[in-house]
C-alpha cells in the first residue's frame, strides 16, 4: 500500500509539473507575427488580434471557442465583449497576455502598423467582419505612405463638422431608454474607428448623403473643392455605399451598390484616376448614426469616401 501510495504521489507531481510547464511562456522563443498588428510568444494557433480604432479585437478561427483570461502588461484583467466570434476588448493594448484552453500567449503590438479598410460586398451587420477585412488588405499602401492630412486642409474642417453632428445624435440616443446597449455600442465603435483615423491624420474620411431610395450623387461646391484635389493625388480612394436599412433585401442591395458606383463615376469624371478607386457596398447596418431617428437615417444613407494620401 505504501508503494502504491508513493506511486500516486509521483504521478500527481508529474502531471502537475507538466501542466505548469505547458502554461509557461517559452523563454527563448523569437516572437512570431500573427497578424498585421501583433506578434506573439507562445502557442497562438487560431487566435489573431488586430487593432480596430481605439480597441484591440481578437479573431478566432472557425470552430474555435473558449472564454480566455486577458491581462494587460501590468497584470490587470481586461474586460471584453464577445460579438460574432470575436472578442472586442475595452481598449487598445500594446502588450497583453491571453490564457485559457491550453493557451498561454503574450502578444505585443508591432510598431508603425496602421489599420486600413477594405470591405466586402457581403451583408454582414456587425462591425467585426470589417475589422478582419481592414487589417488583411492594402498594407503596402499604408506602410509606404508619407503624407498626412494637415488640420489646415479644407477637408479636415468637413471631417470635424460631420463627426460633431454624428456624436450629437448619438448623445441624444444615449438618453433615450428605447435604445439598447448593443445598438449604441455598434455606433460608438464605428465613430471611434473613424475618429481615430481622423486624429491620426492618415486618412480623409467624409460622407456624402442621399435622399431616401435615391442613388444620385450630389455634393456642394465647397465640399468638392475640399476633397477633389487630395483625391486626385491620392494613393488610394475607398468608397463604401450604405443604406439606412436593417434588412439586406434585393432592393437595398441595388440602392447600396448604385450609390457607390454613382460616387465612383462622379470622381472619375472629375479627374480622380480610376485605378486608385476601390468600391464596396452593404445593404444594411454599419450605421454612423442612430437608425430609429429620422435625422440618423438621413446620415446613414451615404457613401463614405476614404482618401489615403500619396
Amino acid at each position: 500500500m505504501k508503494l502504491k501510495h508513493l506511486t500516486y504521489i509521483f504521478m500527481a507531481a508529474t502531471i502537475t509539473a507538466c501542466a505548469h510547464r505547458s502554461a509557461s511562456l517559452p523563454i527563448d522563443e523569437t516572437p512570431h507575427k500573427v497578424s498585421s498588428h501583433y506578434e506573439a510568444v507562445g502557442d497562438s494557433t487560431g487566435i489573431r488580434p488586430f487593432v480596430y480604432g481605439k480597441r484591440t479585437l481578437i479573431k478566432l478561427d472557425q470552430g474555435k471557442s473558449f472564454s480566455p483570461s486577458i491581462k494587460d502588461e501590468k497584470g490587470a484583467t481586461v474586460n471584453y465583449k464577445v460579438q460574432g466570434g470575436y472578442y472586442v476588448l475595452d481598449r487598445k493594448l500594446d502588450t497583453f497576455t491571453l490564457s485559457g484552453s491550453g493557451h498561454l500567449v503574450r502578444y505585443s503590438l508591432i510598431p508603425l502598423e496602421i489599420v486600413d479598410i477594405q470591405e466586402s460586398d457581403s451583408n454582414v451587420s456587425d462591425l467585426t467582419h470589417d475589422a478582419v477585412q481592414d487589417v488583411e488588405s492594402e498594407r503596402e499602401i499604408v506602410a509606404n505612405k508619407h503624407k498626412k492630412i494637415s488640420t489646415s486642409d479644407p477637408i479636415y474642417a468637413i471631417m470635424y463638422e460631420q463627426m460633431l453632428r454624428q456624436r450629437k445624435l448619438l448623445d441624444e440616443a444615449s438618453r433615450n431608454p428605447s435604445y439598447t446597449g448593443e445598438e449604441l455600442f455598434q455606433i460608438h465603435s464605428k465613430l471611434d474607428e473613424i475618429e481615430y483615423k481622423i486624429m491620426e491624420q492618415t486618412k480623409g474620411i467624409v460622407h456624402v448623403h442621399f435622399p431616401f431610395n435615391n442613388t444620385v450623387f450630389s455634393a456642394d461646391k465647397e465640399f468638392l473643392d475640399a476633397i477633389l484635389p487630395i483625391a486626385k493625388d491620392a494613393a488610394r480612394v475607398n468608397l463604401y455605399g450604405r443604406t439606412d436599412s436593417r434588412i439586406a433585401d434585393e432592393g437595398n442591395k441595388i440602392i447600396a451598390s448604385g450609390r457607390v458606383m454613382a460616387a465612383k463615376e462622379f470622381l472619375v469624371n472629375h479627374g480622380v484616376p480610376e485605378n486608385i478607386i476601390r468600391t464596396s457596398w452593404r445593404a444594411s447596418g454599419d450605421f454612423i448614426a442612430p437608425a430609429r431617428m429620422e435625422e440618423g437615417r438621413k446620415l446613414n444613407r451615404r457613401v463614405t469616401i476614404e482618401i489615403i494620401p500619396n
